[in-house]
């Protein structure tokens, strides 16, 4: 049997909505370090192929290392 792969309106919106919880608990204060980001972009008769790569650290504050 082949199972279809289009996502219920029901299944879209209850993400949707899982998305807006998950930005309002998140920490705000958490630090982010980006340290590199790299893009690649090449044109294709009328199509442009781009990709972008970025290497990033978070730091959060409850789990850091105590200093000895």
């Amino acid at each position: 049997m082949t199972e279809s792969k289009d996502k219920t309106l029901m299944r879209s919106l209850g993400e949707f909505v899982g998305h807006l919880y998950r930005a309002v608990k998140t920490d705000p204060s958490r630090k982010r370090v980006v340290l590199n980001e790299k893009q690649e972009q090449e044109n294709r008769g009328g199509i442009t192929l781009r990709r972008t790569t970025v290497e990033e650290i978070e730091i959060n504050q409850d789990h850091r290392d105590p200093d000895p």
